[in-house]
């Protein structure tokens, strides 16, 4: 699992100079006495999405204390954000290591918060993956196609050929060691939920060899989708145009308590 997991136990609240207001979340204790997931819930100030909550779902390596700078873009936009630490990342419980199945537990536990605890229509939850991040929420809106749109950044497009690269053996093949399969494309081609497929976010690194999977992906997704390669130059206001395309045509219109789209 490591070959492509980096949690970090970095624990760090947005500092007060980048005014994302927060409110900490944190499940009931473990055996370990640590909250089993900790989270942030980020309200919105008000707006055409403020009847709209994003679950943010960060990648697989550093923790929820590297993703201040997409959060504040992402409210920035007028949504509500939660996003949570998966546990061995952060705060949340480091009793046992992460991989794909906990992973993928912890994302389903985070929905379920947000529509038993928080009362939450899931056709107001939007899943935003980011990283490995991707597949699980594209698992997330594969298992509940009440959820009405799903939204994937820089996606690993093949995991285990990144942990060859990470650490090729010639004696054992990593492929017969590494399980953590973390399946995107597939589910992706298939997938019938409108999808805003994200390329070129601040965490990838641009060059073509990287790149050119990430957009071969998105064009073997199913319709309907909007893709999107992000210019470097300008990438937060490409980022929220991008977005409010997106919201305005798949969601705006139906969601309860969220603004008419533009014209």
């Amino acid at each position: 699992w490591q070959l492509v997991l980096h949690p970090s136990r970095t624990v760090a609240a947005p500092p007060a100079s980048v005014g994302l207001g927060y409110e900490p979340v944190r499940s009931d204790a473990g055996a370990t006495g640590e909250p089993r997931l900790t989270g942030w819930w980020v309200p919105a100030a008000g707006g055409r999405y403020a009847g709209l909550t994003v679950l943010y779902l960060h990648g697989g390596s550093g923790s929820l204390a590297d993703t201040v700078p997409m959060l504040k873009l992402l409210h920035g936009t007028g949504v509500n954000v939660f996003a949570i630490d998966y546990r061995g990342y952060g705060s949340s419980d480091a009793s046992e290591h992460p991989n794909e199945a906990r992973m993928a537990q912890d994302s389903s536990d985070a929905l379920e918060y947000l529509t038993g605890t928080r009362h939450l229509g899931a056709g107001t939850i939007l899943p935003y993956g980011v990283g490995l991040g991707g597949a699980l929420a594209v698992h997330l809106a594969d298992e509940h196609p009440e959820l009405p749109v799903v939204i994937v950044e820089d996606p690993v497009a093949y995991p285990t050929a990144e942990a060859e690269e990470t650490r090729p053996s010639k004696i054992v093949p990593v492929g017969l060691l590494f399980h953590e399969r973390f399946d995107v494309a597939k589910p992706l081609a298939a997938l019938k939920t409108p999808k805003l497929l994200i390329a070129g976010g601040p965490a990838v690194d641009r060059n073509k060899q990287q790149m050119k999977p990430m957009q071969e992906l998105f064009q073997q997704a199913a319709s309907p989708k909007i893709a999107v390669t992000l210019p470097a130059s300008c990438y937060e206001d490409a980022y929220r145009a991008a977005l409010e395309r997106f919201l305005d045509q798949y969601v705006a219109t139906s969601a309860p308590g969220v603004g008419a789209a533009k014209e």
